[in-house]
């Protein structure tokens, strides 16, 4: 097994001979909630006893790594719904996780506005390396945290969901920054710059070695 840690979390778990499948994560996620058939995307995933659940926001924290900012989740399950697939929001059922099996450190887009960094999941089959300028999250689906407090642990604490600022998030100035994936080359957004970040927060921010 291949252990990407931080803190004693397990970012991602896969086995170094063979490619991640659908059963590791069937079997992994459904003593958490349920596999949904869903048109156009087939089994997806639901999680389960999560008040207000939202995905890079709810239970976790931004850790940065030498891949880019990193999603630490602080659910059982939270090692492959923020580092493999998508989510999508549906309003009959909420969040939903799309498998997938490529890993990154968090698959959202990132942007700035004001005083704010900005970030939202990607929906499946967007790819931001190439529709970075040409693609904006439902503005349900962006937070905006104050600079100085993205690395903060209680970070939610922080943030306010899209929602509040459904007329600025035309004006968010997506972040270009951007890595391709060790495995099948897919591009995912790293997120603003180390140094960047430490203007912010007035803090030396320790590099996660993935």
């Amino acid at each position: 097994l291949i252990l990407v840690c931080s803190a004693n979390k397990v970012f991602s778990q896969t086995d170094a001979t063979g490619p991640i499948t659908y059963q590791t994560f069937y079997d992994d996620l459904s003593p958490y909630g349920s596999w949904i058939d869903y048109p156009g995307y087939g089994n997806v995933s639901s999680p389960s006893g999560v008040d207000d659940f939202s995905p890079y926001l709810t239970n976790g924290n931004w850790v940065y790594s030498d891949a880019g900012w990193a999603w630490e989740s602080d659910y059982a399950w939270g090692w492959a719904p923020f580092h493999y697939g998508r989510w999508f929001y549906d309003d009959n059922y909420g969040w939903l996780w799309v498998p997938g099996y490529v890993w990154s450190p968090a698959w959202v887009t990132w942007g700035s506005f004001g005083d704010d960094f900005c970030w939202a999941p990607l929906l499946p089959d967007v790819y931001v390396g190439t529709q970075f300028d040409s693609w904006r999250a439902p503005a349900f689906y962006w937070n905006f945290c104050d600079r100085a407090h993205i690395y903060d642990r209680n970070l939610s604490g922080f943030v306010q969901r899209g929602g509040a600022h459904i007329n600025e998030v035309s004006r968010i100035s997506i972040i270009n920054n951007f890595k391709i994936t060790r495995h099948h080359n897919q591009y995912y957004s790293r997120g603003p710059e180390l140094n960047e970040v430490e203007r912010y927060t007035k803090d030396r921010i320790a590099t996660v070695s993935i």
